[in-house]
């Protein structure tokens, strides 16, 4: 079996190859719930024909089954509930992760969130009628979202071994 960074690692360099220098790059894939990583060398060897031919080595993978995106979804999910307890309309009710309908369009708004905040810096959430007719609507800064996930970003530069 061969994993997909595998797959493509063996078709991506063969038309960027230098054949004066070996290529090396690294293929990262952070799917809904794990991570996969492969690291590919190009090189052209001169074969025992005198002929030049691409030579594509996988010099390693590697792989977390417990860290994906949807680890980045639950800290997102965890913001906008806080966000909407503390709102004034809010004070003295029930916390909104005990709603199960609520949690699913919160994590709903988080694939959107995640998308979003790769390209900007800041963006407005804003979730109508969350829970008892009440709106979500907030300024989410990316700087924040990577406060409260520097624990998985850890993980991603330090793979499980």
């Amino acid at each position: 079996m061969v994993h997909e960074n595998v797959a493509a690692a063996t078709y991506f360099g063969l038309e960027r190859m230098d054949k004066d220098k070996p290529l090396h790059v690294m293929f990262y894939n952070m799917g809904g719930q794990d991570t996969e990583v492969a690291i590919a060398k190009y090189s052209a060897v001169t074969n025992e024909k005198k002929k030049d031919v691409e030579l594509v080595e996988i010099l390693s993978e590697s792989w977390d089954r417990t860290l994906g995106g949807g680890e980045f979804d639950d800290v997102l999910v965890n913001i906008m509930a806080d966000e909407f307890n503390n709102m004034k309309e809010r004070e003295g009710k029930e916390d909104v992760r005990k709603n199960i309908r609520a949690v699913k369009r919160l994590y709903k708004e988080a694939s959107k969130v995640k998308d979003t905040l790769s390209a900007n810096k800041r963006m407005i959430i804003k979730v109508p009628e969350l829970l008892d007719y009440v709106t979500l609507k907030f300024e989410l800064e990316r700087t924040l979202f990577e406060e409260k996930s520097a624990h998985l970003f850890e993980r991603v530069a330090a793979p499980a071994q």
